[in-house]
């Protein structure tokens, strides 16, 4: 990524989803993950503000965004998964299949990293798709064999990628 402004506000959305994954996560874990996931939620969050202030750091710096014609096509992707994602989810509901919600979602969220990879020139979104996509799978191959719900696994997962990628990027803002 050459935008150093899309890298910062990468990392608000990287600590912010990290946040909602991590609680997520807290919906029905093993009570000895409680307060390894609150932690995780809480220094998710951390690194989501610090994303806000870098944000403001990095105001002036151009984005991938701007002046391109992407963002139609950011804006379009984003509204497709929300829409497979909202109606996946209410479907798993009414089928009363309600613990397969969590993966569903970290699989069309990890799907589509790949396209915004395009978007963003950012190879690295890919590893994100591919890790969002396994812990999917592993939630679901998982399932049978846990007293606990299925979202603290998938919840866990996403979380701690999003989490290992925002401090990779504030990593890769300290270096640029």
């Amino acid at each position: 990524m050459d935008y150093l402004r899309d890298v910062a506000t990468s990392i608000i959305i990287y600590g912010f989803f990290g946040f909602v994954w991590f609680g997520w996560a807290l919906e029905g874990p093993k009570e000895s993950w409680k307060k390894y996931l609150g932690f995780a939620c809480g220094f998710s969050l951390l690194i989501g503000l610090l994303g806000i202030y870098l944000v403001f750091t990095y105001q002036d710096e151009a984005s991938v965004l701007t002046g391109t014609g992407l963002s139609l096509w950011y804006y379009i992707i984003v509204i497709i998964e929300f829409l497979l994602g909202g109606i996946g989810a209410f479907l798993l509901y009414k089928k009363k299949l309600d613990n397969y919600i969590a993966p569903w979602i970290c699989l069309i969220v990890g799907i589509h990293f790949s396209p915004l990879a395009f978007i963003f020139q950012e190879p690295s979104m890919h590893l994100l798709a591919l890790l969002f996509v396994a812990t999917s799978l592993l939630t679901v191959i998982r399932m049978k064999k846990i007293s606990y719900r299925a979202s603290a696994i998938t919840g866990t997962g996403a979380g701690s990628i999003l989490l290992c990628f925002g401090l990779f990027n504030i990593i890769r803002l300290i270096f640029a």
